[in-house]
């Protein structure tokens, strides 16, 4: 038998073949592999039983989780149904997001399968806001101002609508999560205030608060005991404030045109309670009067500015007094008017301010004119809400009585005026008249009347007479024009040329020197200072 001697060169040979037989023999086994594959192919069928899910947040934010199902289905897609980019490819198992508008959608999710082939369902999904929960209205008003504040609050709300009563159009007025809406009323009056919080579909919750407006105090005169227009006052401030000094007026203009102001500087994060105050020129004494004024120039409005009055003793318990208002309106002149009528009767030298009391934002803020009301109201010489007076009426003029307002809006939100007839063909000189209260001037000046005529550019004489009657030297008359047609405006007229009389008639001619025939209406007739 011969020796097969295995050589170097013999054993890669024999190596080589072994590596060839094998790899054969792996071809072979994966064609019988495939040859099974193939069949598996074969029988893949259509994705069905396609549909999904349908999860909806309960926030008003319209959000919507969708889980696709279905058999033999690889990757899904969602058509949303609104309008909206068709989904990304979504795995089995996952979901996808989309936020809706209120309202029913047909939402069509499509199965993909291993080879390719597709198949729909459809699903509907209804988005349904839920009423906006635990609204919260805050009216800030202030008795003798024509201005109020408005915010509200509410869980699910997207945003809030506020009519304030007044509207001409009925318009509501947008309101944003947060946000302090200003108002100003044109006159006195009772107003309905209505606040919406929306939703951000069809579910709203509302509420209603009647507001009653007056006018602000009228007196006869004020006193002035500091308008920082000549030597600075000794001055102080507190927990964070600073900066106190007299500057130039930062806007000389509407209510306060003087030349200098104070001036204050609360810091961020200041006490609550810092402030700055000023010594008095002599002292203030109330003396029966119950009203402290000034004016105010702050960057926001809805900021509390307390105003507090220390005597010689400092800040001791019932020797002080302090009373707290609201500004109104951002980066304009107000007045801001203070009820001291609880004040002890004592000698205040020492007036301090508080600006934003009660928070520790940062803010810069003017003020001026700090004033004491002295003397009485003015005084009311008719307004037709209580017994009629005694009247009377002449040449062609007649139809003297007091009606229910017929328009109460604008400058006269009263119950009840006075309304006359002038005749068509009345003499040019006919009026009417009625008894009055003795109207002596003492010093004022002018007298207001609320009219409502039907045409611009009417004359309106105002004539006082004395007990004596029509007696040249004892009467004083005005002449004033209407500049409005069918609404409320007020005429004023300068009486400071009258005789120091004591007058007891007071006579209206409408549309003097004519004689055309209207219907005339005057209400609020005041003596003014």
């Amino acid at each position: 038998m011969q020796d097969i001697k295995l050589t170097t060169t013999n054993m890669r040979i024999l190596r080589n073949f072994l590596g060839l037989f094998l790899l054969t023999a792996f071809t072979m086994s994966c064609v019988d592999e495939n040859e099974s594959n193939a069949d598996f192919v074969a029988s893949i069928t259509e994705p069905a039983n396609i549909s999904a899910l349908v999860s909806i947040t309960q926030d008003n934010t319209g959000l919507v989780t969708i889980t696709p199902t279905g058999e033999g289905v690889v990757s899904f897609h969602v058509d949303y149904g609104d309008g909206s980019d068709i989904s990304e490819s979504i795995n089995p198992g996952n979901s996808t997001q989309h936020t809706y508008m209120e309202g029913s959608y047909e939402a069509v999710i499509t199965g993909t399968a291993l080879d390719g082939s597709t198949s729909q369902g459809t699903v509907t999904v209804v988005v349904s806001f839920i009423a906006p929960e635990n609204l919260v209205v805050d009216i800030v008003s202030s008795s003798g101002s024509y201005n109020i504040l408005v915010s509200a609050s509410a869980d699910y709300a997207t945003s809030f609508e506020v009519l304030f009563g007044d509207e001409l159009t009925g318009d509501a007025t947008a309101m944003q999560l947060g946000e302090q809406l200003s108002h100003t009323y044109e006159g006195a009056g009772t107003y309905n205030v209505t606040v919406t919080a929306l939703s951000g579909g069809a579910a709203t919750t509302q509420y209603s608060q009647e507001l009653i407006i007056t006018d602000p105090p009228v007196f006869d005169g004020f006193s002035t005991f500091e308008d920082f227009e000549g030597e600075v006052p000794a001055n102080f401030s507190f927990g964070g404030v600073g900066n106190v000094v007299v500057v130039a007026n930062p806007d000389n203009s509407g209510i306060n045109s003087s030349a200098n102001v104070m001036q204050c500087t609360k810091d961020q994060g200041a006490e609550v309670w810092g402030g700055m105050g000023f010594a008095v020129d002599g002292f203030i004494n109330f003396n029966g009067n119950n009203v402290l004024r000034l004016k105010s120039y702050a960057p926001e409005a809805g900021k509390v500015v307390k105003v507090k009055l220390e005597t010689s003793a400092g800040n001791v318990a019932g020797l002080t007094y302090e009373f707290d208002m609201v500004t109104t309106v951002a980066n304009q002149w107000e007045i801001l008017t203070y009820d001291f009528s609880g004040a002890p009767d004592l000698d205040y030298i020492t007036a301090i301010v508080f600006y934003d009391f009660g928070n520790q934002d940062a803010g810069v803020y003017h003020f001026d004119d700090v004033e004491v009301g002295i003397g009485e109201y003015i005084q009311d010489i008719e307004n037709f809400e209580g017994d009629v007076p005694e009247s009377f009426s002449f040449g062609g003029v007649g139809g003297v009585e007091v009606i229910p307002n017929p328009d109460p809006s604008g400058e006269n939100t009263t119950g009840n005026v006075l309304q006359f007839v002038k005749d068509e063909g009345a003499e040019v000189w006919g009026g009417m008249g009625f008894a009055v209260d003795i109207i002596d001037f003492n010093g004022s000046s002018q007298i207001h009347i609320k009219s409502y005529a039907p045409e611009v550019g009417k004359v309106v004489k105002v004539k006082l007479e004395t007990s004596a009657g029509n007696v040249a030297g004892l009467t004083h008359e005005m002449d004033m024009t209407t500049t409005v047609a069918n609404q409320w405006e007020t005429l004023v007229y300068d009486f400071s040329e009258a005789p120091d009389l004591e007058y007891v008639s007071f006579i209206v001619f409408y549309d003097f020197g004519n004689t055309t025939g209207a219907t005339y209406r005057v209400d609020e007739i005041q003596l003014i200072d």
